[in-house]
């Protein structure tokens, strides 16, 4: 079969088998590796394709089981070409897994405590209001993930994802809160995604309620739309999962606090058959 072929035949077959969409999580970890698979006059034999795909389950299920924590699931798997050459096709394999849940619905931020933007800030999450010190290994960027993942909905039944892409956000400037504003001109709510810099007056990484609600809304508005409605999402496809972080950088001398996301799209599937478990 041609590369092409190959490729899809490894992604499809591995999230029709074992990807489940409809798991209700608002935790997930991604994990990436690596398959070689031979090749000969730009073709790949079909034996070399079924073993290589066995060899991607077997890689998977490491990676399951190596994680220690409760009611674990593939959300889905990404298949890409990492290199070619002559002799060797390396597919690069990203996997998207869910854990926990399901949780209590909680869609928004309260309005009495502020969060770091990064946990790492200063090494507790709340940084002001009657819950300071409550909450461990957390942050604005994780909280802000976790409602997104919680409530995004998820279709009944069976479900599967195809045709992954990921779409990186390391720079929240980029996606501006009005497009016809350039360069920033203030920290007060520029860009969908949290963004501060000490060019600006009120430089501080503690985000209060009414911003952490805001920059949820906002993220949750770039990752929904599509490309042509001022959002990120490909069209014809939904989202799997995003990662958030907060992100401590210096530009053009200024000291920047941020939150960078990788997203997941694929395209969703109906699957008729019970998912497989990594078990």
């Amino acid at each position: 079969m041609d590369i092409e072929t190959a490729i899809w035949y490894l992604g499809v077959t591995a999230n029709y088998t074992y990807g489940d969409a409809s798991r209700e999580t608002e935790r997930t970890w991604t994990d990436t590796f690596f398959i070689t698979i031979p090749v000969n006059n730009g073709k790949v034999t079909e034996s070399e394709v079924y073993n290589k795909y066995e060899a991607l389950i077997e890689n998977l299920r490491e990676l399951y089981q190596a994680k220690n924590e409760e009611n674990k699931q593939l959300l889905a798997v990404e298949v890409t070409t990492h290199s070619l050459d002559n002799e060797n096709l390396v597919c690069k394999v990203i996997a998207i897994f869910a854990f926990d849940g399901p949780t209590p619905v909680t869609c928004t931020f309260n309005d009495i405590d502020s969060y770091c933007y990064s946990y790492y800030w200063q090494y507790h999450p709340i940084c002001d209001g009657p819950n300071i010190g409550s909450i461990e290994v957390t942050d604005a960027a994780e909280e802000t993930q976790k409602r997104i993942m919680r409530c995004k909905g998820v279709p009944m039944g069976n479900y599967y994802y195809s045709d992954q892409v990921t779409i990186p956000i390391l720079d929240p400037t980029i996606y501006p809160v009005n497009p016809t504003i350039g360069t920033p001109v203030s920290n007060h709510r520029y860009a969908k995604l949290y963004w501060n810099s000490n060019a600006y007056p009120d430089f501080d990484g503690c985000i209060p309620p009414g911003d952490l609600n805001f920059y949820l809304t906002k993220t949750k508005e770039l990752i929904y739309n599509n490309i042509n409605n001022r959002g990120i999402c490909p069209e014809g496809k939904s989202l799997i999962s995003i990662d958030m972080w907060g992100n401590e950088e210096m530009i053009n001398g200024h000291q920047i606090f941020e939150h960078n996301a990788f997203v997941y799209y694929g395209i969703l599937h109906v699957s008729p058959d019970p998912k497989e478990n990594l078990d």
